[in-house]
């Protein structure tokens, strides 16, 4: 018997021809699908994570936050910070909505504006900060080049000032 998952006398397992069905039938529900199925729920819920398929039936908005507006998908970071009270749903809506109607990235032209210093969408602020911290770096690479190239010029020609 493997100690990671036990073995059950009752379970068996799932044929492919039974997840086709399940997959058929995912729209219905965890419930109405294991009624067809002639499994258990939870042996239904199990299945369908395990093989990514989605049990919600169209149009369900199980999973949003009261007041998200449709279409608009929310991390699972801000839906937990919701829940929990760490992040505040009014504010949080307020934010989307002023999002909605503040003018566009002019450099992807896809997200809202948020840094006021540069005009940029916070996505596109950070990727130009990156790229200049890495041209200050190979700013510096050249620079110790350069030195390590007189470095090394000033030492032949002092060999060959001693040397002659």
């Amino acid at each position: 018997m493997n100690p990671v998952q036990p073995c059950r006398a009752s379970s068996r397992p799932w044929t492919t021809r039974e997840l086709a069905e399940l997959r058929e039938h995912a729209h219905l529900g965890a419930a109405a699908a294991a009624e067809k199925l002639g499994r258990s729920v939870a042996s239904v819920k199990a299945a369908a994570h395990r093989h990514v398929i989605t049990l919600r039936r169209p149009g369900c908005r199980c999973g949003s936050i009261l007041g998200q507006p449709r279409g608009m998908a929310l991390s699972a970071a801000i839906r937990a910070g919701v829940a929990s009270g760490r992040v505040d749903a009014a504010l949080m809506l307020a934010r989307v909505t002023l999002d909605r109607e503040a003018p566009l990235c002019p450099s992807c032209g896809r997200r809202p504006q948020r840094v006021d210093s540069t005009g940029l969408c916070l996505v596109c602020h950070r990727e130009a900060l990156v790229a200049k911290h890495l041209e200050a770096l190979e700013e510096l690479d050249a620079l110790r080049a350069m030195w390590s190239t007189r470095q090394a010029l000033k030492r032949e020609r002092d060999r060959s000032a001693t040397g002659s």
